[in-house]
């Protein structure tokens, strides 16, 4: 059993990687990763993932060059004050085709069966619990990357490009969570600044300390159940 220490370290370290080394990442490394990966906690332990690898550079750089065209043409329907940073969106959206390794990360939908509460539902998709179980297996792979000696880096931004589940073949029943570029890291970024314990938890007052004394509560405030 590994001590909290341990594992904090191994938290505070892993960093997320844009820039790679010109070589590949073998296969066995890459099965440790998803063997890691379907280790997580799951919503009712569906195990709702499916990963989807990508080692041909061409193809890599073919989709990168796809998405680059779509979040492009998306974004230049923003109002000026907003189109200005999305060159910087765009970079990050598609540095990964100098990637080595692609893993596309998807999620099951939900069953058609509950379409009608996803409708009352202010957000199905968390509710669902799907997502949220890929991004914990996300996190088991990208830990498991960083002991590998492998960089890693998770992607959203790519998700703004219409079509790219189509450019991707995406299996009928899924969606895209997010795509993960995996490499051997050309240098490891600086830790970025961390907003402390007090900005991020509150903790709950003590229900039972928090509520008046017996003697203070108004009886007809409260009328006995009838």
């Amino acid at each position: 059993m590994i001590t909290y220490e341990q594992l904090l370290e191994l938290l505070k370290t892993r960093r997320s990687v844009r820039h790679f080394e010109d070589r590949p990442v073998i296969r066995q490394d890459l099965n440790r990763l998803l063997d890691a990966a379907r280790w997580a906690p799951s919503n009712h332990n569906r195990q709702p993932w499916k990963f989807f690898i990508i080692e041909e550079r061409e193809r890599i750089r073919e989709i990168a060059e796809q998405v680059r065209a779509g979040m492009e043409t998306k974004l230049r329907s923003l109002p000026e004050v907003a189109a200005v940073h999305s060159a910087g969106l765009v970079q990050y959206g598609t540095f990964f085709a100098d990637a080595p390794v692609l893993i596309v990360a998807m999620h099951k939908l939900p069953i058609a069966a509950a379409a009608g509460l996803w409708k009352i539902t202010p957000h199905p998709e968390l509710v669902s619990g799907e997502p949220l179980s890929v991004a914990m297996a996300m996190q088991n792979l990208l830990l498991a990357a960083h002991t590998l000696g492998l960089g890693t880096c998770v992607m959203s931004a790519p998700l703004l490009a219409d079509d790219l589940a189509k450019t991707l073949q995406v299996p009928p029943g899924f969606a895209i969570t997010s795509l993960i570029a995996v490499g051997h890291p050309d240098g490891i970024p600086q830790p970025p600044r961390r907003k402390t314990l007090e900005q991020i938890a509150e903790f709950d007052l003590d229900p039972v300390r928090s509520l008046p004394p017996i003697s203070e509560v108004s009886h007809s405030e409260n009328p006995p159940c009838t």
